[in-house]
């Protein structure tokens, strides 16, 4: 029994607690050759099943008779989709379509659920489900025609306006919150892929034992710094920008742009391929520019092939990054992550380069880190393997009380009416840093079975 739990039973409080489960099941892509073996690209088959397979992201010949090595990826984010969010992977809705290419990263689920009755009896917030209320009699209808019945005695702790609402939280951003204790999941691996029936698999490069790398990761939120405006006394917020998942998940110092990170940052040569993003000035090692004039032509190769970047699965940071120097930013003295455009070019890193890259930990807090193997040919013990995953939280998790009624004026513009709905605003406030579960696949397609759920108390 935890500390907390000793003080509430000693204190006879009771607190009603819940387990949230997470997804089960997931769209997945189609069952062809290519889309076992190739390279990305496959679209999504409509339709959920009860596992997840990975995707191959990195896939290149290595030596004689065609023999490769290929990279997959399955990922998973707890929760669901929070909107725009660079510090996250670009994970498949459980909704996709034909139309979507297969990522082999999904949303896991398992934060929250506005189905679950208990949890809206469990919020401060939240209007009481009648069988949950104390008063509740089965078999007694409402006098009234309005479809939101709202009784006052189930909620007499909140209020019951929108500005009472504004004030309580204002006062305390913890009114309505709960709190959560850890999301556990459980993984059931399997290797998919057959080298006897495969013969453009890339087991053929090695034996049948594939190995798998497990991350489990969080981002990390940025220091939130005030600072007041000297001229007008304002209170100005500075903060630095979010993680980049594309371009900032790891940083190797073996790893440089001159070579299989940038092929085109070749020191004191033409550049081979003519890219524009790091392109040699066309005068160097003709004479015209002397050392000292080069310093000022930043799109030298000769400055940038040493330069040590980090950089994601499929593409790497640009040195030349921009200083945010807006006073009116947010992020003003901080630099700004590369923001990739379908223009730009992949890195040239191998399978094994992403296998043992290190994590950028200044970007992203390692939870876990763990090398296994899996054998796709033969059966017993290595055929499969279990891998328990637990994601501590321990933390008071913040939510926005009730939605508050809007109406549409007759110029167009929206206004709060001072009234509250019978409807919670269920996205986390301070939840910005989802977990990742992460699996690198080398040279073997992996199949994936979850079940899992996220412990949550009243607070």
């Amino acid at each position: 029994m935890s500390f907390r739990s000793r003080v509430l039973d000693a204190l006879d409080i009771k607190k009603d607690h819940v387990r949230i489960p997470v997804y089960q099941t997931f769209v997945n892509p189609g069952e062809s050759i290519d889309a076992v073996v190739g390279e990305g690209g496959d679209p999504c088959v409509a339709g959920t099943k009860p596992y997840a397979v990975s995707r191959c992201i990195k896939s290149q010949v290595i030596g004689p008779n065609n023999r490769k090595e290929r990279l997959e990826v399955l990922g998973f984010v707890v929760g669901d989709d929070p909107g725009s969010a660079p510090q996250l992977p670009d994970c498949l809705n459980r909704d996709a379509g034909a139309t979507t290419d297969y990522t082999g990263l999904h949303f896991l689920g398992g934060l929250y659920d506005s189905t679950n009755r208990k949890l809206m009896k469990m919020r401060k917030s939240g209007i009481t489900p009648p069988e949950f209320d104390s008063q509740y009699q089965p078999g007694l209808t409402a006098t009234t025609t309005s479809a939101n019945v709202v009784n006052e005695h189930t909620h007499t702790d909140w209020p019951d306006n929108a500005t009472e609402q504004a004030l309580l939280l204002n006062n305390d951003p913890s009114a309505d919150a709960l709190y959560y204790h850890k999301t556990q999941v459980r993984f059931l691996l399997t290797g998919i892929d057959d080298i006897s029936k495969q013969s453009s698999s890339g087991d053929n490069a090695s034996n049948h034992r594939g190995t798998v790398r497990l991350l489990v990761l969080r981002p990390r939120t940025p220091a939130v710094r005030t600072r007041v405006d000297g001229t007008n006394g304002e209170f100005i917020i500075n903060h630095d920008y979010m993680p980049n998942w594309d371009t900032q998940l790891f940083y190797d110092r073996s790893k440089q742009l001159g070579g299989k990170l940038d092929a085109d940052a070749l020191p004191h040569t033409v550049s081979t391929h003519g890219a524009a993003t790091h392109q040699q000035h066309p005068d160097v090692g003709t004479g015209a520019l002397s050392p000292t004039n080069l310093l000022k032509h930043p799109d030298a190769n000769s400055l940038y092939s040493s330069e040590i970047v980090s950089y994601g699965l499929e593409y790497a940071e640009k040195p030349e990054r921009t200083l945010q120097t807006n006073t009116q930013s947010v992020h003003y003295g901080h630099f700004a992550p590369t923001v990739i455009a379908s223009t730009d070019t992949k890195h040239q890193l191998t399978a094994t380069d992403l296998l043992m890259s290190k994590i950028n930990k200044q970007k992203y807090a390692v939870l876990h880190d763990e090398v296994f193997t899996l054998d796709s040919l033969h059966h017993g013990a290595a055929a499969q393997h279990i891998a328990n995953v637990t994601i501590p939280y321990n933390k008071k998790v913040k939510f926005a009380g009730r939605v508050p009624f809007t109406q549409t004026l007759a110029d167009g513009t929206v206004s709060v009416i001072d009234a509250l709905s019978p409807h919670t605003l269920d996205e986390p406030m301070n939840m910005s840093s989802r977990p990742i579960i992460l699996f690198l696949s080398y040279n073997q397609k992996i199949s994936a079975s979850v079940e899992g759920w996220t412990a949550i108390s009243e607070c």
